[in-house]
């Protein structure tokens, strides 16, 4: 049983290490930091073929997760039922708790296809989008305490003024804010751990076929 991931992040390799420690599955990673550079700079489009490509040639994993929610819908149009994008099973859970949901962003470039992806998981959802653009020069830096902490501050803010059901951190790189915001009443979801979950289940359920 294998799983692959396309990440534009090295750091995100031991995030999903960690999440699939012992589960028997073996884990293969491929980096590709120019692709997320270029959608930011160009536009999704630009990278959409040559992203498909190296999803595809993944394919001899059982699941083959995109890590990029920028590149999210890349994956998701390829209508291969073992291409995974991240952030759809966080997405579809938060719409559970009700229809006024908070998503998070820190990239300009990840908010169409965020937001799209949100409107498509439930009807008369209303929902709000906070860009936490100055956090991403942390995640850059390779700051992610102060990043994390940036991202903390500024949902706390937004709770505290709007009674949200659910809050969304689309990215994978805003997991660890999700532990700082644990005493709010509100629930936080963050895309890794349910992403290896689906994944999961479906190299499971490809192994019993």
């Amino acid at each position: 049983m294998k799983i692959a991931f396309l990440h534009t992040a090295d750091v995100h390799k031991a995030t999903f290490d960690t999440l699939l420690t012992g589960s028997g599955v073996e884990v293969a990673h491929v980096v590709r930091a120019d692709l997320l550079a270029r959608a930011q700079a160009k536009g999704v489009s630009a990278v959409r073929d040559e992203t498909a490509a190296i999803l595809h040639g993944l394919s001899d994993a059982d699941a083959v997760v995109c890590t990029c929610s920028t590149l999210g819908e890349i994956a998701a149009n390829m209508s291969a039922p073992h291409i995974l994008r991240i952030d759809r099973p966080a997405f579809e859970a938060a719409v559970a708790f009700g229809s006024r949901i908070l998503l998070v962003i820190c990239l300009k470039s990840t908010q169409d296809a965020s937001e799209a992806l949100l409107a498509g998981c439930g009807a008369d959802l209303q929902t709000d989008t906070l860009i936490c653009a100055d956090a991403w020069p942390y995640f850059v830096a390779g700051d992610l305490a102060r990043f994390s902490h940036t991202i903390a501050a500024d949902v706390r803010k937004a709770v505290s003024e709007t009674p949200y059901d659910a809050v969304i951190l689309a990215q994978a790189s805003m997991k660890d804010a999700a532990s700082l915001l644990a005493d709010i009443s509100v629930p936080v979801l963050s895309t890794p751990k349910m992403a290896v979950d689906a994944a999961l289940a479906l190299v499971r359920a490809r192994a019993t076929r």
